[in-house]
């Protein structure tokens, strides 16, 4: 991987300094990849993505290795509704077990930093089976985010359902 101080590039090899847009060191001959750089908020989005990519992968490892275990609580969309901490990761392995043909999609995605916290949320419509009960639901989700070792963990996430049909309006002032 290439190395960049100050938009000077040096090899990773020899250390030498390289020639803007090299491919190859001129002096040693190692091969050249310029990593590319993310936006904090595009890699906590990734984050957040691997989450879910997690579950929709079986992976309760994968879900594990992004959250800050000592920390971490949640206000889940599936029962228990009340605020759980590292259990609810237990449950959701479990969970997964039984899932089958889990789909996703996410829009309004919003992220705000302050320093080594974030606040992110966004709006997935999920859908699959589980234990042989179909689903299909969209849900608010935020997510509170710690960077730690300069690596992003989910402290909080809350997942709160849309309702699953919206009352009408005339029932809903009275008039019918």
């Amino acid at each position: 991987m290439l190395l960049r101080v100050r938009e000077r590039m040096f090899c990773p090899n020899c250390g030498k300094t390289l020639p803007e847009g090299s491919k190859f060191c001129p002096y040693c001959g190692t091969g050249l990849v310029v990593a590319k750089e993310y936006s904090p908020e595009e890699v906590i989005r990734d984050v957040l993505t691997r989450r879910v990519e997690g579950v929709k992968n079986k992976d309760a490892k994968a879900v594990e290795a992004l959250i800050h275990l000592e920390r971490y609580t949640k206000f889940d969309d599936w029962p228990p509704f009340d605020l759980q901490g590292p259990e609810a990761l237990r449950s959701e392995a479990q969970a997964l077990k039984v899932l089958k043909e889990y789909s996703y999609e996410t829009r309004s995605w919003k992220i705000q930093i302050f320093a080594d916290y974030a606040l992110a949320t966004f709006i997935i419509r999920y859908r699959g089976e589980i234990r042989d009960l179909s689903f299909n639901v969209q849900s608010r989700v935020t997510a509170f985010l710690v960077r730690d070792d300069r690596e992003w963990k989910i402290v909080h996430e809350h997942w709160s359902r849309f309702p699953e049909r919206m009352p009408d309006e005339k029932k809903r002032s009275g008039t019918a």
